[in-house]
């Protein structure tokens, strides 16, 4: 329970600054972003059931993307979700024209993911993920597990003036 906590707080204090992009003086850009999820769980647990289940899920985040003067990208975001009622990402990468591949760590649901983005529109772009959990898929920090496969719309943010 602390740990949900934990993650509650992070989301709330990062949220303010996610409501805003920018590009910085040398030639870094930081621009932040809201993004729907919806996917689907590959659940394993004897206590569900002696095969792997399939669960949906959805989940709403507000992160920002860093990408520097060579194109690596840092990215962090946290939000709500169902089930699991709180979530977060944070990942590094690749810009390589308008798609953004990221590698990265979900520390609730515990997963390790792949994200790859889709080419920019005027008010956002697709992205989809894959995510495998290499722990034991225990009710505390796994959901139960093992992987997951998400789309998401993620909108770009307003420019702060």
């Amino acid at each position: 329970m602390k740990s949900k906590l934990f993650l509650l707080f992070m989301a709330i204090s990062i949220i303010p600054n996610c409501l805003w992009s920018q590009e910085l003086s040398n030639g870094i850009s930081k621009n932040s972003f809201s993004e729907l999820n919806f996917g689907i769980a590959f659940l394993t647990s004897v206590e569900i059931s002696d095969d792997t289940t399939i669960f949906p899920g959805v989940s709403f985040l507000w992160g920002t993307t860093i990408i520097n003067d060579n194109d690596f990208i840092v990215e962090y975001s946290a939000g709500i979700a169902i089930p699991s009622i709180i979530t977060g990402k944070v990942g590094i990468g690749k810009k390589i024209n308008n798609t953004k591949i990221i590698l990265g760590v979900r520390p609730y649901p515990t997963n390790l993911y792949l994200q790859s983005s889709f080419t920019n529109g005027e008010k956002g772009y697709w992205t989809v993920s894959f995510e495998y959990n290499p722990l034991d898929s225990d009710m505390g920090i796994s959901l139960y597990s093992k992987a997951l496969i998400t789309l998401g719309y993620r909108w770009h943010s307003k420019k702060r003036k």
